[in-house]
């Protein structure tokens, strides 16, 4: 597998440039390593989500959902979205004013030499909401804000603005019937499907199938458009949820591919997790394990374009904590966007190195603002989470597929339970964590060294379960 990644600074990284070509822009040196050409001429644009790059044309215009770089001869910028789903990183030496902007947080162990420091793995846990990394001395760039670089006759300057928070207008959801809510957001969800349906003619679709109301929902919606889709169920060792998928599948007309993953796969599926993810947090680990190993085994048909049901916890109060006043449930969802913004988990970087184009519909602008705009009452009502959703949803599937209950992606199947079993099995130790983090610290040593995408993902676990033994 081998990553995609830019970056782009005003000093040459020599490291990087055993890896990929180095253009010399102005003041500022690209290493781009993507699946397009770079133009020949400047502005050059790159859209950090699928790291395309093309030839930028008048002036640039901010899309709130994408991440976005333009480099030329005189500056250069970042738009982070509003999701800020693709991190952008930031090295630096303010005392010099030289930088380095870039996408794949190993690449700190070539640029941090580069400015004179050295790359180190934190020795304990970073707040996943603040702008920190695991590497000391890189930083993650804010969501909804646009930086730029440039030289003046005085030095080195950066200019930032920040948009107003997209979040803050959602303090009063205006949505009080739970099925209108419900109704509107799968309408909201089926537009989104056809609008990626229609920019790429004749590809069929393939969803992550569980037995769930949020996988359940995106691949109906998909099917009953008229569009070719192939669900998928993973299978662990500790359990699968086929029978639930079945019957979804049932409803919807189609026919499920059932995937076994064993246990020794999901183990070697850590390393690449921890990689894309640029974090160590144990939950948000095993929430991406699944996908991880899906994309790394091949198991998606090349040509379908991958579709989740990933987020709709966050946004519809599916994993929502007792609460006495209505508001604080507003709170908890509006908090849920604003971790998950910093904590990486919706990454594209692992489909991207895959070569799988992955969406995830209830992470957009137009299905999230359904969602926002729903009240409490109508998203938890007799003890029930997603009750909008579900209420819609039981229009056209059967009762028990829409209000089965409710288990959290990485549960499903008994694979949180499962995984850290294993990796406490193998290390001695109880914490996850610690063998995360000595993978990522193993990765990083070897990136050092060059090997940022030659090495062997069995042999680097089993390093780290020994550093941590």
């Amino acid at each position: 597998m081998t990553a995609e990644w830019l970056a782009v600074g005003n000093l040459a990284v020599p490291g990087l440039a055993g890896l990929t070509t180095a253009t010399e822009i102005g003041e500022f040196v690209l290493y781009y390593r993507g699946s397009a050409e770079l133009p020949a001429s400047t502005p050059i644009d790159v859209d950090v989500r699928t790291l395309v790059a093309t030839a930028g044309t008048g002036a640039p215009q901010r899309n709130r959902q994408h991440t976005a770089f333009r480099v030329d001869e005189t500056s250069v910028s970042v738009w982070t979205s509003v999701f800020n789903e693709d991190a952008v990183y930031l090295a630096e030496d303010p005392e010099t004013g030289r930088f380095v902007w870039f996408t794949d947080l190993l690449l700190a162990a070539l640029i941090l030499p580069a400015l004179g420091k050295q790359a180190l793995v934190v020795p304990a846990p970073v707040d996943p909401e603040s702008d920190a990394t695991i590497v000391s001395g890189v930083r993650k760039l804010a969501h909804s804000t646009r930086r730029t670089r440039f030289r003046a006759r005085d030095g080195w300057h950066v200019e930032e603005v920040r948009a107003p928070d997209w979040l803050d207008q959602f303090h009063e959801p205006r949505r009080t019937d739970p099925l209108t809510a419900g109704r509107d957001q799968l309408a909201a969800l089926t537009d989104v499907i056809g609008q990626i349906a229609a920019e790429r003619p004749g590809a069929g679709f393939a969803t992550l199938l569980s037995g769930g109301i949020d996988s359940g929902a995106v691949t109906y919606l998909a099917a009953r458009a008229g569009f070719d889709v192939l669900p998928h169920s993973v299978g662990t060792p500790w359990g699968n949820e086929f029978s639930d998928a079945e019957e979804l599948c049932a409803a919807a007309g189609l026919e499920l591919c059932r995937v076994d993953i064993d246990e020794d796969t999901f183990a070697a599926a850590v390393p690449s997790a921890v990689r894309w993810l640029g974090t160590t947090t144990p939950e948000v680990v095993e929430i991406a394990l699944t996908a991880t190993a899906v994309y790394e085994n091949k198991v998606i048909e090349p040509g379908r374009v991958l579709l989740t049901g990933y987020g709709s916890d966050l946004i519809n109060a599916g994993l929502f904590t007792p609460f006495t006043d209505p508001r604080e449930l507003i709170g908890q969802c509006a908090d849920a966007v604003r971790r998950t913004r910093m904590s990486g988990e919706l990454t594209n970087r692992a489909a991207v190195a895959s070569g799988v184009e992955t969406f995830h519909p209830f992470w957009t602008l137009p299905v999230m603002s359904v969602a926002l705009e729903t009240a409490p009452e109508c998203k938890v009502r007799e003890g029930r989470e997603k009750f909008h959703l579900r209420t819609a949803m039981a229009e056209h599937v059967p009762h028990n597929v829409a209000w089965r209950r409710k288990i959290a992606v990485h549960h499903g199947g008994g694979l949180q339970d499962g995984v850290r079993g294993r990796v406490a099995s193998d290390s001695g130790q109880p914490d996850p964590e610690q063998v995360y983090r000595a993978c990522f610290t193993h990765l990083l040593t070897l990136a050092g060294e060059g090997q940022l995408d030659s090495w062997d993902a069995v042999a680097v676990y089993e390093a780290a379960v020994a550093a941590v033994r």
